[in-house]
């Protein structure tokens, strides 16, 4: 990610915008982690839930750093998957499933 068109450019210096486009990467690659093992079938009952908990607060962390990690066209790809994740969550059909993975792989880009 280049630090030119980042919605936060104007109010943060370049070492705080790298920082927060190092956290926000870290938290794409531990929700995305997270979720390959969540979707695995035979998963047990309490992993998921420890799997949910982590995805849920990585996707927190990314949220938080977004608008100033993300350049302006990928704030809707960032809202997309939050939106995505919730009705994964609420239907976890296949369907469902490959949306997730497709925002994680635009956002990854």
């Amino acid at each position: 990610m280049s630090v030119e068109g980042v919605q936060g450019g104007g109010n943060y210096s370049k070492e705080e915008i790298e920082r927060y486009q190092d956290d926000y990467k870290k938290g794409l690659d531990l929700f995305h982690k997270s979720f390959e093992e969540y979707t695995k079938p035979d998963v047990e009952f309490h992993k998921k839930a420890q799997l949910k908990k982590v995805m849920d607060e990585a996707l927190g962390v990314m949220n938080e750093s977004a608008s100033v990690a993300l350049k302006e066209g990928k704030i809707k790809d960032e809202e997309k998957l939050n939106t995505d994740y919730a009705s994964f969550i609420k239907d976890p059909t296949s369907e469902n499933q490959q949306k997730v993975l497709g925002d994680i792989q635009t956002l990854s880009e």
